[in-house]
């Protein structure tokens, strides 16, 4: 069965590299996407660090649509405590009049950065931690433009052809419950908490009520991979992307993108290398031959074809044989 592939692209910033290198790789990497046969690529939002290019997911995004015709292109996702309902709802409704069919609104309630970088992008006011649900709702009545809070207040641009699709991101129970309740897609982390995850995934499909936005549920998984000639190489190729996930774990701003050699000189024999190899080992760990019947055993586990590939490495030619050899195993497996 042929998979619905998609990438999760953070605009890695590598070791002795530049986040103008890790943006212009983004976008070479959507436009080598559209012509390989990915059905969509999606853009991270990240605030005050070095290791990802990217704060801006949506103007990534709208570049992107711009240079493209076909792919799918969208945030996964917006942070929304940093920014009203009324403005992600203005440019959501942007994109999709200038794009129909192509944008998907990703939204997630996490923070995009540590404290420093929140307390930023709030106008250095504490933040009000109020219901992000509510502001999901919020965000969807401007889309319908139904009556709202403000009386008579439009976001413009109105009269979409159609509306946008809406995906929350998330990885717990909470998360999947609010996705099925508000009949929205729910884009599942699985790099994050794979052990867990089939029970989440499959309460969103059970408990989903139809709405404007999706008429039936639309359930994505996030997997973060590693393709190479051999097993021993793809593992060390995901040295730097283990590496970054297990300081955003311990709560510190995670680094550029380190090469191997310098992730084990950190790691081993260390008091975090337990801890760092217990995260290597939730990256899907694959050779060109084995790629497609690990995805095929993960679409199986959480019941939908839609898979979202993260990938971060040091080397950009490693990074993208691992996309050549997904998306050439998914085609051949047709």
């Amino acid at each position: 069965m042929k998979l619905k592939l998609g990438i999760l692209d953070q605009s890695p910033v590598t070791m002795g590299s530049t986040s103008a290198a890790a943006l212009a790789n983004s976008i070479n990497l959507a436009l080598w996407a559209e012509e390989a046969g990915f059905n969509s690529v999606m853009y991270s939002e990240h605030h005050g660090v070095e290791a990802y290019g990217s704060s801006s997911p949506e103007l990534l995004a709208a570049t992107v649509l711009s240079r493209t015709q076909r792919i799918k292109v969208g945030t996964a996702g917006i942070m929304m405590r940093n920014y009203s309902a009324y403005k992600i709802a203005e440019w959501t409704k942007f994109l999709t009049t200038l794009y129909p069919g192509r944008f998907i609104l990703g939204l997630g309630k996490a923070p995009g950065g540590l404290k420093d970088a929140v307390m930023a992008l709030n106008n250095h006011k504490p933040v009000v931690l109020s219901n992000l649900e509510t502001k999901l709702e919020e965000i969807i009545r401007y889309l319908k433009e139904e009556k709202g809070e403000y009386e008579g207040l439009i976001a413009q641009p109105v009269n979409l052809q159609k509306l946008p699709e809406i995906t929350w991101l998330g990885s717990g129970m909470t998360s999947a419950k609010e996705a099925a309740r508000h009949g929205v897609g729910y884009s599942f982390a699985a790099f994050m908490n794979s052990e867990y995850g089939s029970e989440n995934t499959d309460a969103y499909i059970a408990d989903f009520e139809e709405s404007l936005l999706h008429s039936t549920a639309s359930l994505q998984v996030t997997v973060a991979v590693s393709v190479a000639e051999n097993i021993e190489k793809a593992r060390r190729n995901a040295y730097g992307m283990a590496y970054q996930f297990l300081q955003s774990r311990q709560l510190v701003s995670p680094e550029v993108v380190l090469p191997p050699e310098i992730v084990e000189q950190r790691i081993l024999g260390s008091k975090d290398e337990e801890e760092f190899f217990t995260v290597l080992d939730r990256i899907i760990i694959e050779t060109p031959q084995t790629i497609y019947p690990r995805l095929q055993q993960i679409s199986e586990k959480y019941n939908t074809r839609d898979l979202l590939i993260l990938c971060n490495m040091y080397s950009e030619e490693d990074r993208m044989n691992t996309f050549k050899n997904i998306i050439l195993h998914n085609q051949l497996s047709h």
